[in-house]
């Protein structure tokens, strides 16, 4: 988890941080929520969380390279249920993404004669 929040807080000191988007406002809580699942105790919530941290950061990175972990404000107890729903969207909606980029570079399939 260290080098996670290690590369958020690189990126926050090298880059101006933007106006973020709807988007990216939502990717930066999931973000948040993400990091605090990487410490939990439960060693599969605590890897799931360091993936996903992982992935949500990726894409904060590319849209505003500026990031601020610290001025996202965590999630609230009451939210994390429907924020946890609306990153797992988010996170299925990209594995669609990836899928279909790799069917589009898959070499067509060629009878064997």
């Amino acid at each position: 988890m260290e080098s996670v929040l290690i590369a958020a807080f690189l990126a926050a000191a090298s880059n101006p941080a933007p106006v973020a988007d709807a988007s990216t406002a939502l990717d930066q809580r999931c973000f948040s929520l993400m990091a605090q699942l990487a410490e939990e105790e439960d060693p599969r919530i605590r890897s799931l969380g360091r993936v996903a941290a992982q992935y949500f950061l990726g894409r904060i990175d590319a849209a505003s390279p500026g990031f601020d972990p610290e001025e996202v404000a965590a999630p609230q107890s009451g939210e994390r249920a429907d924020l946890l729903r609306r990153c797992g969207d988010a996170m299925q909606a990209g594995g669609r993404d990836f899928r279909s980029i790799g069917e589009a570079l898959a070499p067509a399939a060629h009878p064997n004669i």
